[in-house]
């Protein structure tokens, strides 16, 4: 096994986190909101809907990877709150009226445009690469296979699949023996300081926090390699 550096530390293994790292869920999830709030005629105060929306699958997700409620009552949560006037309690309604913004959301999937690239990369140094991300493992292949990043056959470790969901250490175990490296030599990129950062630190992996916005304050982020783009990797 190849063994590269960062920071000075061997490294023989990387995790990528999918959404938000490797793919534009927010980007995506913010077009496909807007199309589909258009389409219900509710496109006139549109900053405050699409706020509340993100807000809305914050929540409901969360409660999704602690294993309080399962995917598809997830989204019948969020869509009930979202559009709460509406007579949603029949799922077969609100599953429905749900599905109206998913195709919206799904027509609006894309990778990042650094995320092919740093793929490739990790391969070519000889490194074991790896996807981890916590959601439903068949949503989170398709959205690999869609966005062209299954040509780089590497495995996705989703939650839905793993003993538990990010920052909880079994997830970041689980995912590096199946890769067959010690956690001690793999480093986890990913968006979410909580999640991917201090959650890999646990395992006994090191962490690089991808923050392409501008998110975290200086001071959040004090000791940490952070990163605004993929390419400054540099295995």
């Amino acid at each position: 096994m190849t063994t590269a550096t960062r920071l000075g530390r061997p490294v023989t293994g990387v995790l990528f986190d999918l959404d938000d790292t490797l793919f534009d869920h927010r980007g995506a999830a913010d077009r496909g909101l807007r199309a589909w709030l258009s389409g219900l005629g509710l496109d006139g105060i549109l900053e405050e809907h699409v706020e509340r929306w993100f807000a809305l699958e914050t929540f409901h997700h969360e409660r999704f990877q602690r294993g309080e409620i399962s995917h598809v009552d997830q989204r019948r949560a969020r869509i009930r709150a979202f559009l709460h006037g509406w007579d949603l309690a029949d799922d077969a309604v609100a599953d429905d009226t749900f599905a109206g913004y998913l195709a919206c959301y799904r027509a609006a999937w894309s990778a990042f445009a650094d995320a092919a690239a740093a793929l490739e990369q990790a391969l070519a140094a000889g490194l074991r690469v790896g996807i981890l991300t916590n959601g439903e493992q068949s949503i989170q292949e398709t959205k690999v296979r869609r966005t062209g990043l299954a040509t780089y056959d590497v495995p996705v470790f989703a939650s839905s699949s793993l003993p538990a969901a990010k920052p909880d250490p079994r997830a970041f175990r689980t995912a590096c023996a199946d890769l067959g490296v010690d956690p001690g030599g793999v480093v986890m990129v990913g968006d979410s300081l909580r999640h991917d950062v201090e959650g890999a630190r646990a395992a006994g992996m090191s962490g690089v926090l991808i923050d392409r916005t501008g998110r975290y304050r200086d001071d959040e982020v004090q000791g940490v390699d952070r990163i605004r783009s993929l390419a400054e990797l540099g295995w």
